[in-house]
């Protein structure tokens, strides 16, 4: 079990069923995904199945749970009354949601990227519009606070209770600042601060003086995308540490996108790319003849968390051990063949 302070008086614990729990009494902190301030769960965001938000606890924070892809239930109390922007966006497996009658205030974009949430509930008689729905086709229900009999009242009369809605659907976003940060360390690139890594093939890296010495690069949690010839010159590349957060990987991000050994099983005529999740083994167009590639010490392991699916374009030849290594997988992928 694991856990830590989430807020001035929130604690949460992740349990080994992968149920995060928000405990205490008060306001939750706002985060920024990969950036100056994450959510202390991050790193254990892609085992996260279920979170239990206590009562007590009055607002879950800005970017709170996004990017928890396999989240699929959440239960929120009546003690709530604030949701962040972008709390839940990228709950990929998040299907239904109830929003309690206590929440007044809602941040935009909150379910932005969830394509399989099907239905929102919402308190009825409250004007939550887009900002529930932005970014995917989930159903609007609204659901009565009150039984029949206390639905109906005097025109001139409200109820004791009545809470007044502050819709924030006008509020300006804050603005997301974005800048390089790198350090070299030893032989060690580091790198993040973006959400994309440029393409450095027509203008030298920042790191350029350092670039004959590289011999691992370690790409931070936040970044989304390493565009092609990002790290095209660091020709000493031996080792890659890559986040789960990396979607796409442009072709020759690295100079060393090789399959196998550079000498055999078709070395350097084999390479690869990351397309949205999928892992792409291209043939070198210079090569004269069909190549198969190993799975044996290969720059393509460091992204294997990120892998959807594959695909083999023409002339690529798969070893029968890359079809062993898929069957080992405890999640099903999508293989295609050029």
């Amino acid at each position: 079990m694991t856990g830590g302070k989430c807020g001035k008086n929130l604690t949460w614990t992740l349990d080994y069923r992968d149920i995060l729990t928000i405990s205490g009494k008060g306001k939750m902190d706002d985060y920024d995904f990969g950036y100056k301030s994450p959510s202390p769960w991050i790193n254990q965001r892609d085992l996260i199945k279920k979170v239990v938000i206590e009562n007590g606890i009055t607002s879950i924070g800005e970017r709170a749970f996004n990017f928890c892809t396999r989240l699929t239930s959440i239960t929120i109390p009546d003690s709530v009354t604030s949701i962040g922007e972008r709390a839940f966006s990228a709950c990929t497996r998040l299907t239904s949601i109830k929003v309690p009658d206590s929440v007044i205030s809602i941040g935009e974009e909150i379910f932005n990227d969830c394509g399989s949430l099907k239905e929102i509930r919402y308190p009825a008689g409250r004007d939550f519009g887009k900002v529930l729905s932005q970014g995917n086709n989930a159903k609007l229900i609204p659901y009565n606070t009150a039984p029949p009999s206390a639905q109906v009242k005097s025109s001139t009369t409200k109820p004791a209770n009545e809470r007044k809605f502050i819709p924030v659907v006008n509020q300006t976003p804050k603005p997301v600042v974005e800048k390089l940060r790198w350090k070299v360390e030893g032989k060690t690139l580091t790198v993040g601060g973006v959400r994309e890594i440029k393409d450095f093939s027509k203008e030298e890296p920042p790191w350029v003086d350092s670039i004959d010495n590289i011999q691992k690069i370690v790409i931070e949690e936040g970044v989304e995308k390493i565009s092609a010839n990002a790290f095209i010159d660091c020709r000493r590349l031996e080792l890659l540490t890559i986040p789960a957060s990396v979607k796409t990987i442009g072709d020759t991000a690295f100079t060393a996108c090789y399959c196998g050994n550079r000498l055999e099983n078709g070395g350097r005529n084999v390479f690869w790319c990351l397309e949205d999740g999928v892992l792409i083994f291209k043939k070198n167009p210079a090569a004269k003849s069909a190549f198969d590639f190993s799975i044996d010490v290969v720059s393509w392991l460091a992204v294997e968390k990120n892998i959807t699916g594959f695909k083999l374009e023409p002339g690529v030849v798969p070893k029968e051990k890359f079809f062993d290594r898929l069957a080992k997988r405890g999640n099903a992928l999508h293989v295609s063949f050029s």
